[in-house]
């Protein structure tokens, strides 16, 4: 087996606030002198379920409140990505949840667009940005979030995100991915995770989505299933985070290997690491070993994530390049026993 962490990755469902050093984290609260979210204890985060997930989420937001707090995330983002082998993504960003408390709507995503750019310099990692909006904070929430994608359109913004506890409505919303896909921006909506396929037709029908992040619950429905196939439109499949959220109990009732088998373009990403445990690299590692993959079948699926981002055509051919290079490499062969 080669080694997961020199695979060339492409990540394109991970979250920047959900990926904050806890190092970090610890600092901001003590600088503060605010509390640490109840999840996260000595030996890692812990949560009862989608919405205790998404409270402690929250709760860790709350922990980010200066300029130069968000161009330190992104810079320390980028480093992180580098050392799990990841050389572009394409990350989630949460305007409101910050605007809500600091009454800014433009410097934190500018702050963290300045970040970015430093962490591609110092570590050749590309991010570019996916501002979701928050479907339980509402319209007007969506309206200024919408707003900000906008401004940022082809300046480090690359796409709409929708996410929360997907149990608002979905049709509400949907003007506010054609405005963005009227604009250019691609669409890259969160559905299916814990609600069922009804959840992801109605994704389907108003958010004319390029990608849907998670879509796991697909499953349930062959029809859907089909359709996905039909349209070859990639999910951004993140099984660690799946089971940590309780969506799955373990990776062996994960509906990956399924939903590959039946055709639907899969790719593999880490959602929220620095509150999972597990980076890029461990995910493909989970993978491998919990549905037996090959080194053959984990290059496809990088290769994968390649033809779903939006990155440009010099790069995806490097990156096809790169991961054509890394399975072509010979296998390491372990190490012989010294002789005595």
């Amino acid at each position: 087996m080669r080694d997961l962490r020199s695979l060339p990755k492409v990540e394109l469902h991970i979250h920047l606030e959900g990926s904050v050093r806890t190092a970090t984290l610890r600092e901001l609260a003590e600088r503060d002198g605010t509390p640490m979210p109840r999840g996260l204890q000595e030996d890692g985060w812990t949560f009862e379920g989608p919405l205790d997930f998404i409270a402690n989420y929250l709760e860790l937001c709350r922990l980010v409140t200066r300029v130069e707090d968000f161009r330190r995330i992104a810079e320390e983002f980028c480093a992180d990505l580098a050392a799990t082998g990841v050389r572009y993504a394409e990350a989630v960003f949460s305007p409101g949840n910050h605007a809500r408390r600091l009454d800014d709507w433009h410097g934190p995503i500018e702050a963290v667009l300045d970040g970015l750019a430093a962490g591609e310099r110092a570590h050749g990692v590309m991010v570019q940005l996916c501002p979701d909006i928050v479907r339980d904070a509402g319209v007007e929430d969506a309206d200024r979030t919408l707003e900000v994608a906008l401004r940022y359109a082809h300046r480090g913004v690359v796409a709409l995100n929708c996410a929360g506890s997907e149990r608002s409505g979905i049709e509400p919303f949907a003007r506010h991915f054609r405005a963005a896909t009227d604009a250019g921006l691609r669409s890259v909506p969160h559905a299916g995770e814990w609600a069922g396929p009804d959840n992801i037709w109605a994704t389907l029908e108003h958010y004319r989505p390029d990608r849907i992040g998670h879509g796991v619950r697909a499953i349930d429905d062959p029809d859907l299933v089909a359709e996905l196939v039909r349209r070859r439109l990639p999910l951004e499949v993140c099984p660690v985070s799946n089971v940590a959220t309780g969506a799955y109990p373990n990776l062996g009732a994960h509906p990956f290997p399924a939903l590959r088998d039946a055709g639907v373009v899969v790719t593999l990403n880490s959602d929220d690491p620095a509150m999972f445990g597990g980076w890029l690299t461990e995910v493909y590692a989970a993978a491998r070993d919990a549905w037996n993959l090959h080194d053959e079948d984990l290059a496809a699926i990088a290769g994968a994530a390649v033809d779903a981002s939006f990155a440009d055509e010099g790069r995806r051919a490097e990156l096809h390049t790169a991961i054509e290079g890394w399975l072509g490499a010979p296998v390491a062969s372990p190490a012989s026993p010294a002789v005595p």
